[in-house]
Order: C-alpha cells, then structure tokens, then sequence
C-alpha cells in the first residue's frame, strides 16, 4: 500500500505528565547513553526507539520524545557508538552500532510498561539508514519512520558532493564490498515486514534525495506498505512536519 501525503503540520501538546530518565547501559563493555520517556499510569504502552543522526545524540531527541510522551507512548533515545556518552568507535551504521541499537530496541521492548506487541522505530539522517536496516532484520517490529536516511551506500558515495561526507564513509568503512552490502538496506527490502514513513527533502546535499526515491521505487516493486514525503525546496534538516507527521503516522499504525 502507497500512501503519498500533503505536507502539514500535525500539533501535539507537552504533557507534564510524563518522567524522562537516564537510561544509560553497557554494551560488550562499552558505555551507551540513553533517555527513557514514559508517560505516567499505567501500561501496557507502544514503544519507539528514537535514533540521532551524525554528532547528535538522545538529548537532541528530546523535544520528540516528550512528544511521544505526551501522547501516550513510551521511548528511548540512543547515542550511535562513537557520539555523545556512547564509546566509539563510530562505524558509519555498522555491525557494531546495529548490535548496540537492537540491544536498545530489546532493552526498551522489556520495559514492564511496554506492550511488546507495538513496537516502532524512529530515525533521522544517519538515524534514518540505522531504522532502515534494524527494519530488515527485526521481524516484530510494527511501524518505522525513516528521515532522510541512506538506503544504497554506494549510490550515496558515488552522488554525494560534499567531500567530508565521502571521507567519513571510507573512514569509518573502508568501502568495501562486504561494507558496502552490510549498509545497504534496500539489498533486504524482501524482509521488511512492517508499514514505513519516508521523509525526505529534495534539497538536501547531505543525503541527495535520489536515496528516498529508489527506496520508493524499490518499495513499490515489492508491493510493501509505505507512506513517503517528499519536501520541495528543504534541506537535509527539512523542518517542524517532521515530528507532526512521525506522530501522526505512529498513532495510526501503533494506536489501540
């Protein structure tokens, strides 16, 4: 199913009744940092797993959290290995930060205020290629939400043009076959089970919008159940829809 939307703004209000804790924990010895959003009374609540792009990290989630909160789920933020409070080294979305961020997904999943049934999964720019990939491979997961993300690592490198964007991907790759393959979620797109949001601006330099198109097309092929926006004229960071339209999008695919 192919739902194409308008571009809007979705309001929702902050709740005070909501508790934001650290949550941070330890993954093969190293350190994660972590936020924990929950709603006050009583679950059993949706869950989403809220993933920060290049140099962010949970706090720049938390407006979006407190927003979840506020309508009743339950999140947590991440720091990608090698950013914030969470040990490095950073390894541009790959074995290491996927296993870090399923040990997350798990983490928040067991909550006893969690309904492990209704389970989704938030990411933006970097964040965006890590739900992408986490998608192909968690069989449980309900809905995703992908922000600009990188979906063909290949096709990024060879239409990127900004030099440091390149350089971070041989750095913290290599750009290896196996590297390659491994960080290309649109390979595995036959094991996506769960409905997906694609947002994407069609001028963003960082990640050229090219991504969002053939994840679309490949989506299609597949006969998969996906919504996708395109923005005209916004950049990478897009703008204010981005959490109208998350949340829109999770209450339809996660409400009761």
């Amino acid at each position: 199913m192919k739902r194409i939307l308008i571009c809007g703004l979705v309001a929702a209000a902050i709740s005070p009744a909501s508790v934001q804790t650290g949550a941070d924990f330890v993954v093969d010895g190293k350190a994660v940092e972590a936020i924990l959003f929950r709603p006050e009374g009583d679950g059993p609540l949706p869950g989403v797993l809220l993933i920060p792009g290049y140099e962010r990290t949970a706090r720049d989630l938390i407006s979006l959290g407190e927003r979840l909160a506020a309508t009743h789920f339950a999140a947590l933020a991440v720091s990608q290995p090698g950013f914030g409070k969470s040990q490095g080294p950073a390894d541009f979305v790959g074995p290491r930060t996927l296993h870090v961020l399923t040990e997350a997904y798990r983490r928040l999943q067991h909550e006893p205020f969690v309904d492990p049934h209704r389970m989704a999964i938030y990411g933006y720019s970097r964040g965006g290629m890590a739900a992408s990939l986490l998608a192909v491979e968690l069989d449980d997961l309900k809905a995703a939400v992908f922000g600009a993300g990188i979906y063909d690592f290949k096709r990024a490198y060879d239409d990127s043009t900004l030099r440091g964007v390149r350089a971070n991907m041989r750095a913290e790759t290599g750009m290896t076959p196996e590297a390659i393959r491994e960080r290309s979620s649109i390979l595995r797109m036959d094991r996506l089970h769960c409905p997906v949001l694609i947002l994407h601006g069609d001028r963003d330099i960082n990640v050229p919008v090219t991504q969002a198109l053939l994840l679309r097309d490949r989506l299609m092929a597949l006969h998969k159940d996906f919504e996708i926006q395109i923005f005209p004229g916004r950049p990478h960071s897009i703008g204010p829809e981005v959490y109208g339209l998350t949340l829109d999008f999770l209450k339809r695919k996660l409400g009761p």
